[in-house]
């Protein structure tokens, strides 16, 4: 059975481009930290992130089908390791921008930064309103939101512009 889960996984991701290793790598440095500690985390339609130091990053997925469909899915996609059960919200009956404020108030602090990483105008509009970066992703293979190729640098620059440099204390400029 495994074997089969793994040929499936193996397609569905030679299938979509690399959506699915692409994915799972940015949510892998999410949670690492890998690249900028100064980075934060996505909530899918987001990230949640504290940049405090001691940070710690938390992948949460908001989705617009159910949330058992939804939960079978993170554990076909390999995601059950990088988004925990309890960080998966179904959108079907509240929309996204409730979602949103329950995270946020779940995950709130002073520090805790947030963007919104998605492909529909739901999650824009929400972000938007809850003033979070939205970064936008394609399947389309000529768009220029492309997912495979997302990096924790990317998504730096994006909060960097809603939430500023946080080098910017420090310069002399």
């Amino acid at each position: 059975m495994m074997d089969l889960w793994d040929a499936l996984y193996k397609m569905t991701d030679e299938y979509t481009d690399g959506w699915l290793s692409s994915a799972r790598a940015l949510l892998e440095q999410c949670l690492a930290g890998n690249e900028d500690p100064t980075i934060c985390n996505t909530v899918a339609g987001g990230v949640v992130r504290s940049n405090a130091t001691g940070s710690r990053h938390i992948n949460v997925l908001v989705t617009s089908g159910s949330l058992i469909p939804s939960l079978v899915k993170c554990l076909l996609f390999r995601l059950d390791n990088l988004i925990s059960h309890e960080n998966v919200y179904s959108s079907w009956d509240v929309g996204k921008l409730q979602c949103f404020q329950w995270i946020k108030e779940r995950f709130d602090n002073r520090n805790t930064r947030f963007c919104a990483i998605g492909d529909g105008w739901e999650e824009c509009e929400a972000a938007q309103t809850m003033n979070w970066p939205f970064i936008k992703v394609d399947l389309r293979p000529n768009s220029s939101h492309r997912f495979p190729g997302l990096t924790l640098r990317t998504v730096g620059f994006y909060f960097s512009i809603v939430y500023g440099n946080p080098d910017s204390e420090n310069d002399d400029d």
